[in-house]
């Protein structure tokens, strides 16, 4: 059996590949492959012919924590994106709309989360925020629309489904776009 292969090397390396989770993956690989590389030139140099030399040899090599946290220094990390946070702007926005042709405050209010929300987002890129950002703007253009309409008019105009209309389907396009892109970037 090669001392790499050895079960106390095995396991040392799989605690670095947990404590190493949160690196971005090709920088997890080279970190693993530096990391087999010198176990197994330490083990070409001296072979070690039981557990207690395969543990020495691992234990100056140093604990996976501290070196996973050295590997980190210098390195931004994203924060994992939860279903929430990657979901909610994409229904908010075209809700805003919908919401916005039965009561204005509530439709507004949709609307400003949902692009404070697609901003805070680190899963987008700067472009794909900006046309989500866009292609909310139908949503407050149709909210003036529709209670100017509603105050001359009345409430029930057929009017008002011109102006609902494009601020429910522009963002809905839109999120389509956006779920696309983040599952691009996810993956």
């Amino acid at each position: 059996m090669k001392t790499v292969e050895h079960p106390l090397a095995v396991t040392y390396l799989e605690a670095v590949a947990r404590e190493a989770a949160a690196l971005a993956p090709e920088r997890r690989n080279e970190l693993l492959a530096d990391l087999t590389e010198h176990i197994a030139v330490a083990f070409a140099e001296q072979p070690a012919s039981n557990e207690a030399e395969v543990k020495a040899v691992l234990d100056r090599l140093g604990d996976p924590r501290t070196i996973v946290a050295t590997a980190r220094e210098g390195e931004t990390i994203a924060p994992p994106v939860s279903k929430w946070h990657s979901h909610a702007p994409l229904i908010s926005l075209p809700v805003a709309g919908l919401l916005g042709g039965v009561n204005l405050v509530l439709g507004g209010i949709a609307m400003i989360a949902g692009v404070v929300l697609l901003w805070a987002a680190p899963h987008w890129s700067r472009r794909d925020k900006i046309i989500g950002t866009a292609a909310a703007l139908p949503v407050p253009i149709a909210l003036v629309g529709i209670a100017f309409t509603a105050a001359t008019t009345g409430p029930l105009d057929p009017g008002l489904l011109t102006l609902v209309a494009p601020s429910v389907l522009v963002p809905s396009a839109a999120s389509v776009y956006l779920f696309r892109a983040g599952r691009r970037m996810s993956s």
